[in-house]
């Protein structure tokens, strides 16, 4: 393809396409998470974890999935309008830390380093942060 098609067509059609993905796209949010649609879309992912306790941050675009078996911890978390899981154990945790807002879990995996979840009401952050702890 000769050079003076394919530059117009780069500088043009490129920029255009951005464009229209983020206009298309820009408004769209998840559905707030709810204990039973935090189970459901963590155990698509890892369908052998057994859940025993659900809690959902006060935004309800995250939650915490614990199984009660030895330090075995899930997160589901918002990205965008897609929930994305991990799952968190001794060796992805690095750190945890309370703040008056909530919870900061600080993880070994390079795409998301720092997660803060809210947790306004002091007994339930307490409780997460003694599952994260201890198991």
């Amino acid at each position: 393809m000769p050079l003076y098609i394919l530059v117009p067509m780069i500088l043009v059609g490129l920029p255009l396409v951005i464009v229209l993905v983020y206009w298309t796209t820009r408004d769209r949010k998840s559905e707030p998470l709810y204990a039973e649609t935090a189970k459901e879309r963590f155990l698509r992912d890892f369908p052998n974890f057994r859940i025993k306790e659900v809690m959902i941050s006060d935004h309800g675009n995250s939650a915490l999935v614990f199984s009660g078996q030895g330090g075995e911890t899930g997160l589901v978390y918002e990205i965008g309008k897609n929930h994305l899981t991990r799952l968190l154990d001794e060796h992805t945790i690095i750190k945890v830390e309370e703040t008056k807002a909530g919870i900061d879990l600080y993880v070994n995996d390079f795409t998301l380093k720092k997660i803060s979840l809210p947790f306004s009401d002091v007994e339930t952050r307490r409780r997460a942060l003694n599952q994260l702890l201890l198991g």
